[in-house]
């Protein structure tokens, strides 16, 4: 199998789950949107850490569900590495775009069903550079969770449960950076990073995550490389 089609079809594989878990995220949007509209909830906001959390745990699957199963037919651990990391980098963009979409659907159709959007912060009132920039947040905080995840995963399937739980301990520094570099201001639709000027997308939190990024990738293959298969 050549390295393209190797890379689609886990990727295509990943968006068959990821299907499922949006239809969930739209069901619940409009379930908190008319809950919201008869009064049985107040100032509840869907959660931006459910679609980081979905790819935490696909990170996870990588060792377990993906690893065994391409060598045993014949795919080098090399071949998969690159095929795996293909499909992260396109998978984190293609769910940033849906997510953005779902919500500049929402914010345009919900108002004129006369419901109000079940959020604080309206993505459509911030221009074009808002909307860029809530892709790109979301694209690096997916791809980072998903990476992170699949370094957890790693750690277990290769040493088992006894050290796989101090790369547990050691994912925590990237985590509380992670928290630490975005805006916790109760922002339910959008990942935003801390920024001087509103109008100006603040750089170094990029190079942060980017480095970070960097790091778990180089972890990763040499974890990739190095791990036994278990038949």
């Amino acid at each position: 199998m050549k390295q393209f089609h190797l890379g689609w079809a886990f990727f295509i594989e990943q968006i068959k789950w990821a299907s499922w878990f949006y239809s969930i995220i739209i069901v619940l949007t409009i379930g908190t949107t008319i809950a919201n509209h008869w009064g049985f909830l107040d100032n509840l906001d869907i959660s931006n850490n459910t679609s980081t959390i979905f790819m935490l745990i696909i990170g996870l699957l990588y060792s377990y569900g993906f690893l065994d199963y391409y060598y045993k037919l014949g795919i080098s651990r090399k071949k998969f590495f690159k095929a795996a990391l293909f499909a992260s980098v396109l998978l984190s963009i293609i769910l940033a775009l849906a997510m953005i979409t779902m919500i500049v659907l929402f914010e345009t159709l919900v108002p004129a069903l006369g419901f109000a959007v079940p959020w604080t912060d309206p993505l459509i009132g911030g221009g074009v550079l808002s909307f860029i920039q809530s892709i790109a947040d979301y694209s690096v905080a997916h791809f980072f969770y998903l990476l992170l995840g699949w370094f957890m995963g790693l750690g277990f399937y290769r040493f088992r449960w006894k050290i796989g739980l101090l790369f547990i301990l050691i994912s925590f520094p990237f985590f509380g950076i992670s928290a630490l570099l975005q805006d916790k201001a109760d922002i339910a639709h959008t990942i935003k990073f801390f920024t001087v000027n509103p109008q100006i997308i603040s750089i170094g939190p990029y190079l942060i995550f980017f480095i970070m990024i960097a790091i778990l990738i180089v972890c990763n293959y040499r974890l990739t490389k190095d791990a036994p298969i278990r038949l």
